[in-house]
């Protein structure tokens, strides 16, 4: 919720580690962070969340609205943030690269 985010705008180590093994260049292929949220987080959360979509390498999908309350104040730090569940959801790597490529333009076979 906060604007820092998702890993504070950085890659998460195992994505680098996952297109490293399987000769993937993650300064070519850019990690789908928003298209996850989209996908695979949004619909698992029990809240009814609305999302934005921010110019930011931070925290580039904020949640906009939980249960139509205003979050702009959690973004700063004004406001406690609620809480979500589930509180994190596991999408395989595989699917991950596989969406990546997809996004990239170059629908192949992830590893």
């Amino acid at each position: 919720m906060s604007k820092w985010g998702f890993n504070d705008g950085d890659d998460p180590e195992e994505w680098l580690g996952y297109c490293e093994a399987n000769g993937m260049d993650y300064n070519e292929i850019e990690f789908p962070l928003v298209e996850l949220v989209r996908r695979y987080l949004l619909p698992k959360i029990e809240q009814d969340v609305t999302v934005v979509e921010i110019e930011t390498c931070h925290n580039p999908i904020r949640a906009l609205t939980v249960d139509g309350v205003d979050m702009r104040g959690v973004w700063k730090g004004r406001a406690p943030e609620p809480s979500l569940t589930p509180d994190q959801v596991t999408i395989p790597m595989v699917e991950v690269a596989r969406l990546a490529l997809e996004l990239h333009g170059r629908a192949g076979a992830a590893r």
